[in-house]
């Protein structure tokens, strides 16, 4: 299948549990359509032996910069979908510039209020122990004002997860949706706009807000 689609250049913040599933779904499926474009992948982070088993990485890419590790994975010079790094933390408005669609995927509430203030699509993909919160440039801006509160960093994984060996894959569903919404943008398609939830507990619905 050979989609005749315009390239599309995508910034994904944030290589942790979710970005680095999503990156490697959405590589393989774009390529497998011959979609054409970039993915540059964002974060300052250094993989660390506690990232393994949540997160993409082998004991070899240990004391690497996470989005190097990924990227040369990923990247391959023989095909029209170019995988780079950018060794550093979103901190401006500026770092946006050549990009057509965003997707973030931190722990930090101001790379993404960055984020949602962007006129270009942008997905804001989250989660939590099982669950899963997903929001974008769709969604009700009272929304993701009131979803978006300070709160210092925290762990896809809930504390003590990963001593107690109680893995939780809530940041496979958010990749999965992730994926599949960079996927529609770029073949110019109706892509999903937000979603909360929780494997255990099921579809989660969000506070009502006014309009």
């Amino acid at each position: 299948m050979n989609e005749e689609q315009s390239p599309r250049n995508l910034l994904l913040v944030g290589a942790g549990g979710i970005g680095t599933q999503l990156s490697e779904l959405l590589v393989a499926a774009l390529r497998r359509v011959n979609l054409q474009g970039s993915i540059t992948l964002m974060d300052a982070d250094i993989v660390e032996a506690s990232n393994l088993g949540h997160q993409r990485y082998t004991t070899e890419d240990i004391g690497h910069a996470k989005v190097s590790a990924l990227a040369a994975r990923l990247d391959d010079a023989n095909s029209t979908l170019r995988v780079r790094a950018v060794e550093e933390n979103l901190r401006s408005a500026e770092q946006f510039n050549g990009h057509d669609l965003v997707i973030v995927c931190v722990d930090r509430p101001e790379p993404r209020r960055l984020v949602h203030a962007l006129d270009v699509p942008w997905l804001d993909v989250r989660c939590s122990g099982d669950g899963w919160m997903v929001l974008s440039s769709a969604s009700n801006p009272t929304l993701l004002e009131r979803m978006t509160p300070d709160h210092e960093p925290a762990s896809c994984q809930v504390a003590g997860a990963l001593e107690a060996g109680n893995l939780e894959f809530g940041f496979a569903v958010a990749a999965a949706f992730g994926a599949q919404w960079a996927l529609q943008q770029w073949r110019g398609q109706h892509a999903p706009v937000q979603s909360m939830g929780s494997l255990t507990y099921g579809s989660l619905a969000f506070p009502e807000v006014s309009a």
